[in-house]
Order: structure tokens, then sequence, then C-alpha cells
């Protein structure tokens, strides 16, 4: 099974667990290792993306855009960049 499918698997088997009917010390031991099987497979797969190159951008998506200054420029005062 991939890890993509193991994911899925696993998050619908923890969607389902609490319609069981399975007492209680056995489904928060079901969820337990389910959520820890979904944290192992996760951190595979980032590693899998890292290794590939998966940072297609290098650049901060949240730092502003520069602006080119055109022929008026604008004075702000008050609140500015922290950048």
């Amino acid at each position: 099974m991939s890890k993509e499918m193991t994911i899925i698997v696993l998050g619908l088997f923890v969607v389902v667990v609490p319609y069981l009917g399975i007492p209680g010390e056995w489904r928060v031991i079901l969820l337990v290792l389910s959520g820890l099987g979904l944290a192992v497979t996760g951190f595979l797969l980032r590693g899998e993306a890292l290794a590939r190159g998966g940072r297609a951008h290098a650049h901060n998506s949240f730092v502003e855009s520069e602006h080119t200054h055109s022929t008026h420029e604008h004075t702000h005062e008050g609140i500015t960049s922290l950048n």
C-alpha cells in the first residue's frame, strides 16, 4: 500500500472508530496508534518530498512584493513595514 493510501485509510479509520461500539480503553488505544501511524507516514512523505526537491519556490510567499517606484513617489507616515 502506498503512503498516500495509508493516510487515506488511517484517516477514514479514525473517523469510523468512535461509531463501532468498541469499549473505551480499546478505542483510545486504536485512535492513538492510528494517530501515530498518520504522523509517521506524514513525516516519511515530507522527507520524500524534500529529497525530490519539493520546494518549487525558494522565496518566502509571505514577504510583500517589492514595489517599483513610479514617477511620483508616495510618502507614508505612521505604520511602516517591518522588513
